[in-house]
């Protein structure tokens, strides 16, 4: 279910291949070439960039995920792909590939297919236009425009300047919905915001004694390190900490998302909540203070103050109310188990002080599938 308020972007796609959340609905900061400018082996290049961009899935937050190929005389020379935030960009790395097999002198007037616009500022690694201009390549196809303002058009600008031959916008739309996050990210300037709850036909989410385990099926779970995967972060609050001794890792089937690092915000005082449970996955382990945060601003302050980029919200209920009251709820996944709780049970969401209709919040209902024995609403 999409948030209605959302209006700038449309919806795309599901989890089920880990790839799309959102799809940017803006023009481009660069006008884009006539497709008629691109020829057949162009469109093989660039789908060769992409499918080598998708290999940083899950890696490269706060960055984009970027694929880049040089080639020369029809033939690829070198290749590569931004693994991971802090590591070599895709460009630099696709010229240091060529280096390695020995094709140095080919770079020369060579043509660069990258699914990005090349970055033309200092962030933890130098810019990559300077390594596009110092390796002589002649031409570069870029897939997308860049929205990041130290970029945004400079970066083509800067190789345009240095005499490169600069084509824009070869599988443009196929790239934005890669990058759906990353676009959302630095157009909205705060995270993307998932809210994922688990519950009975009643939308029940424990027992009266806290009990959970497990109201969704293997299949759902399966699915919910799926989103751990693709996102930055999970977020619950300290009674899912206490009651539910949770791991808060991915534990994904799909290769390139196994052992991904995922950051975990406690809504919690540092010293109120064990640890102990949490995996040693590499993610980091990030209080959110109730005290300190308690309006939507300080939130995505926080989420902004840690370069976290999207957020999986997975509980518990008042954890779930917090952010539909604040309208911080961007997408809601749910998945019902064929079962009733009655009045026992703990209700999914706390008040919301509804107490007339027009004051409910709409999200648009994107599908509803059957998982197993669930029902997995999306």
């Amino acid at each position: 279910m999409i948030n209605s308020n959302n209006t700038d972007y449309i919806y795309s796609a599901n989890f089920d291949d880990g790839h799309n959340i959102v799809s940017p609905n803006n023009s481009a900061s660069v006008p884009n070439s006539s497709p008629d400018e691109f020829s057949e082996s162009d469109k093989s290049f660039m789908s060769h960039a992409l499918a080598l961009a998708r290999l940083g899935m899950g890696w490269t937050s706060p960055n984009p995920m970027v694929g880049a190929v040089i080639v020369k005389n029809s033939q690829i020379i070198g290749e590569g792909y931004h693994h991971r935030c802090g590591m070599l960009h895709a460009e630099r790395e696709a010229i240091a590939d060529a280096k390695a097999k020995g094709n140095e002198p080919l770079l020369k007037g060579a043509t660069m297919f990258v699914t990005l616009e090349p970055c033309c500022h200092t962030g933890r690694t130098p810019p990559c236009t300077e390594a596009v201009i110092e390796a002589g390549i002649g031409r570069v196809v870029v897939a997308s425009a860049d929205v990041d303002d130290r970029v945004a058009g400079n970066g083509i600008q800067a190789l345009r300047n240095a005499g490169i031959q600069v084509d824009v916008g070869l599988f443009d739309d196929e790239n934005r919905r890669l990058n759906s996050i990353f676009y959302f990210y630095k157009q909205h300037k705060r995270p993307y915001i998932v809210l994922k709850a688990a519950m009975t036909l009643d939308g029940k989410i424990a027992t009266s004694e806290m009990d959970s385990s497990w109201i969704s099926n293997e299949q759902s779970r399966s699915i919910v390190h799926e989103l751990r995967g693709r996102l930055k972060a999970v977020a619950v609050g300290k009674n899912t900490v206490i009651y539910d001794k949770p791991r808060l890792n991915c534990r994904s089937d799909t290769p390139l998302l196994q052992n991904k690092p995922v950051d975990k915000i406690i809504f919690a005082e540092q010293n109120d909540v064990p640890t102990d449970s949490f995996a040693s996955d590499g993610g980091r382990i990030l209080f959110a203070d109730r005290k300190k945060i308690s309006s939507p601003d300080d939130f995505i302050s926080f989420c902004m103050e840690h370069e976290i980029d999207s957020v999986l919200v997975e509980g518990g209920s008042g954890v779930y109310t917090w952010f539909l009251q604040n309208d911080l709820a961007d997408r809601i996944i749910l998945f019902y188990r064929p079962s009733f709780m009655g009045s026992d049970g703990l209700n999914v969401v706390g008040g919301l002080g509804v107490t007339k209709i027009h004051q409910l919040m709409n999200f648009h209902i994107h599908s509803v599938k059957q998982v197993g024995d669930n029902i997995m609403v999306d």
